[in-house]
Parts: structure tokens; C-alpha cells; sequence
């Protein structure tokens, strides 16, 4: 009867698969491990958080909402900021992305009627109404224009500031040369022309209807 002998050492063969064999992809030296995701304690949600536990809250949006924002009343007055904002996008006055908001003069939201409308900054509409009236806040001018023409603001004048403004405000001259800026409608215009200096501005004889150009700008500044 021969003896078997039996190779102790002998190599594993070539297609051979398993966690042990090395080169398949499954053995310890090439398997790769995930990276835990780091928590950014400097990012706005983290931040966020730390501030409410460190005030002894964490908010609850969804309590929030059902007891105040859900309620009909809530519901109505958004719906008459989301009409007036409408409009007045329709208009022409604000657009998207502006950071400008449509403000209520009388702080009811649905009150849409024109000249309860204004555009004022973020800052203004979104501050307390008794902090704007004890002076906390800066009031922001009325900048809406009465009108548009052919792309460009017009804005209602007398007989004394349509005169002045026959032959278009010249670059660097007064605007107090042009119209009465402690007037309603100077104010309007001043405040205008220096928060969209590269927009041109129509004026229109509040009788008469006639307009002209007070400045009109393009590519090489006012003319």
C-alpha cells in the first residue's frame, strides 16, 4: 500500500476568491474603510443650536407654527403680504431677489390699495412698528415711483419743478436746482436717484401730464 503525502505549504490556486487571499480585493490590506463624517461646530445649524441651548431653549418650529402661524387669522394677513407682493412685482417695483420688501404703511396686511404700498428695506418693514415710531429705527423715505414709462420710473412734479427740470439734470449739479427737496415728491425723487443711480428718472407735470427726462443715464453716466 503507498503512502500519501500531504503539502503543508502548498500555494493557494489562481482563481481562488475568499477574505484570505490576497490581490482579490477582498483581503484586509485593500479594504477600505468610510471616513466618519466630521460635526462642524462652526456651521450656521451647529451654531444655531449652541446659541438656544446656551439660552436654555431649543425651538420648536412645529409647536411654533401650530399655535401662532397656522392660525386662520396668521394665514389671512400672509396671504395679503403675498398680494401685495404680487402686485407690486407686477408694477415693476420690486423684483426677486432684491432684498427689498413691500411695505404696509398702516401695518395691516390687507389693506393692498396703492398708496397703503411702499418699498422699503428689510431692515425698516421687518422691525417693530412702536421701535420705528420711537426713533429706534431709521425710517426709510417712500422711493415709490407714481408711474412707468417705455422701462423708466416717473414721478409726479408742479408746474415750478417741471420747469426747472426742462433741460435734465446736469452731472454734479444740486438737486435742490431742479426740485424743492423738502417737498413730498423731492424727497421721493432725491431718495431715489441715490439709491438707484444707474437708472434713469422721468418726471410728469401733475396737470398736464406732459413728461420729460430729469436724468437719463447710460453707459457713460448721467446725460
Amino acid at each position: 500500500m503507498s503512502k500519501k503525502f500531504y503539502k503543508t505549504n502548498e500555494d493557494a490556486p489562481a482563481n481562488s476568491t475568499g477574505t484570505g487571499v490576497a490581490g482579490t480585493g477582498n483581503d484586509a490590506t485593500v479594504v477600505k474603510k468610510k471616513k466618519k463624517k466630521k460635526w462642524d461646530k462652526y456651521s450656521p445649524d451647529a451654531l444655531g443650536r449652541q446659541f438656544r441651548m446656551a439660552m436654555g431653549e431649543d425651538r420648536n418650529y412645529r409647536k411654533e407654527y401650530d399655535n401662532y402661524h397656522a392660525q386662520p387669522d396668521q394665514r389671512e394677513r400672509n396671504a395679503g403680504r403675498l398680494r401685495a407682493r404680487r402686485l407690486m412685482v407686477k408694477l415693476g417695483k420690486v423684483s426677486k431677489g432684491d432684498k427689498m420688501d413691500v411695505h404696509h404703511k398702516d401695518n395691516n396686511p390687507l389693506n393692498n390699495e396703492k398708496r397703503n404700498l411702499s418699498v422699503t428695506t428689510q431692515k425698516y418693514n421687518r422691525t417693530e412698528p412702536r421701535l420705528r415710531e420711537d426713533g429706534v429705527a431709521t425710517v426709510e423715505p417712500n422711493i415709490t415711483p407714481d408711474d412707468t414709462f417705455a422701462g423708466v420710473d416717473v414721478f409726479n412734479v408742479n408746474d415750478d419743478d417741471y420747469n426747472n427740470c426742462k433741460h435734465g439734470k446736469k452731472k454734479h449739479e444740486r438737486w435742490s436746482n431742479y426740485v424743492d427737496v423738502d417737498s413730498e415728491s423731492g424727497k421721493r425723487i432725491t431718495s431715489y436717484a441715490k439709491k438707484n443711480p444707474k437708472k434713469s428718472i422721468i418726471v410728469q407735470h401733475d396737470k398736464t401730464g406732459h413728461m420729460l427726462y430729469l436724468k437719463k443715464y447710460d453707459m457713460g453716466g448721467e446725460s
